[in-house]
């Protein structure tokens, strides 16, 4: 709808016109024989032949108004042509032969695709014929205001009318633009959930594949140096982080099913710190699991949260730092959680593996979209990461 300082336009209450109903129809081609049978009892045969053919002609046009397509030029010049003979014969015809010319008058001013200075300019021009003829046929007083409350009467229907549609129009197009609006947030609720539903499935693969991609790859390498025991023991514990990477999957899973069950965030953190420590030998990786036994009631999403901020933590510590020792701190405050992860990064090129580049991004958006923090920084050779989420409505 085309607005502009909270007015409604012509071209937008256009859109408000619609084809005349049977009934409507119907309806006014009875008062066109209605109109003529009075006229007729009237005496109109005995008048002047200019006046029964003026009086002919107003009801003829509003005749051809009723069957010419709604809002056509056609269908104007029927009005105007209406108002104009009925106006002439308003004075001669007792007002009876008014009648046609006061139905198209409301109509012109009830339609929302003819301006409205139109209708009132057509109104003004009807009440100056009608006050000439009278004035020229001296017709009675009760004559002349039975003519004036008639056109006063169907021009305060016609706006009314008119109004009623702007109205409607109005309301159609609020709703329009609340379907609109409610189909944005659909949009947007499932780009949302799709954004997060990726972060959970790299979450999951960088934690598991990633570390299998390690482990077989030491695998080989015991294998062609021959150390058959250390290359066993390797293979023993990449078989446990694929189970570990499955059950993973099916938490994952479980959570979007049912977020409530995925609220154990210590737990969760010290399943992933077992799983971390059982990849590699005490020299090679060193874990350590530090928290307190107080925590703030946090949504599922939250929980969820710092448990895949811990995992993609610790799948970059075995990537980029191995042998290093990261430290994992789960902390709480009155308002939040608090994770926190400090890992010395390993001398010589960091070691790659795929599912890299998008974890800590991935982060920063999951905390964020949850009103949290993600930040990280290298202070003197550690890399330390900190996520904060906020607690549920600040309870403890």
């Amino acid at each position: 709808m085309s607005q502009h300082d909270g007015q409604v336009t012509e071209p937008a209450l256009a859109r408000t016109d619609a084809p005349r109903s049977t009934f409507s129809t119907l309806l006014n081609v009875v008062g066109i024989v209605v109109v003529a049978l009075f006229l007729w009892r009237a005496g109109i045969l005995d008048q002047p032949a200019w006046i029964v053919i003026l009086a002919a002609v107003g009801l003829l046009a509003w005749l051809l108004r009723e069957l010419l397509p709604s809002g056509s030029t056609a269908e104007l010049v029927a009005m105007l042509l209406a108002v104009a003979a009925s106006s002439l014969v308003a004075a001669s015809t007792s007002v009876t032969g008014y009648i046609a010319g006061l139905v198209c008058l409301a109509a012109l001013l009830a339609t929302p695709r003819r301006p409205v200075v139109l209708g009132i300019g057509t109104a003004l021009g009807s009440a100056l014929l009608v006050a000439v003829t009278a004035l020229l046929f001296r017709a009675e007083l009760g004559v002349l205001l039975g003519a004036g409350a008639g056109l006063v009467i169907a021009a305060l229907i016609g706006v009314s009318r008119r109004q009623s549609r702007a109205a409607a129009s109005r309301e159609r197009e609020l709703l329009e633009e609340r379907l609109r609006l409610e189909e944005e947030r659909g949009r947007t609720a499932a780009l949302a959930e799709r954004s997060r539903i990726a972060r959970d499935i790299h979450d999951v693969l960088a934690h598991s594949l990633g570390g299998l991609v390690l482990q077989l790859d030491a695998v080989d390498a015991l294998l062609e140096s021959g150390d058959i025991d250390d290359a066993r023991s390797r293979a023993i514990a990449a078989r446990g982080l694929a189970a570990s990477g499955l059950d993973e999957a099916r938490r994952a899973v479980d959570a979007l099913r049912d977020p409530e069950a995925a609220s154990d965030l210590a737990g969760a953190i010290g399943e992933l710190v077992a799983t971390h420590r059982s990849l590699g030998a005490a020299a090679e990786l060193h874990v350590t699991f530090e928290g307190t036994d107080e925590s703030v009631a946090l949504a599922p999403d939250g929980a969820g949260a710092l448990r895949r901020a811990a995992q993609e933590l610790l799948s970059n510590a075995r990537r980029h730092a191995p042998g290093e020792p990261t430290v994992l701190e789960l902390s709480w405050t009155p308002d939040a959680a608090i994770l926190t992860a400090t890992t010395p990064l390993a001398s010589g090129i960091p070691v790659s593996s795929p599912g890299g580049g998008r974890g800590l991004p991935g982060l920063r958006e999951r905390v964020a979209a949850l009103g949290g923090r993600a930040e990280w920084s290298m202070v003197d050779g550690v890399f330390r990461v900190r996520a904060s989420v906020p607690a549920e409505d600040g309870r403890r």
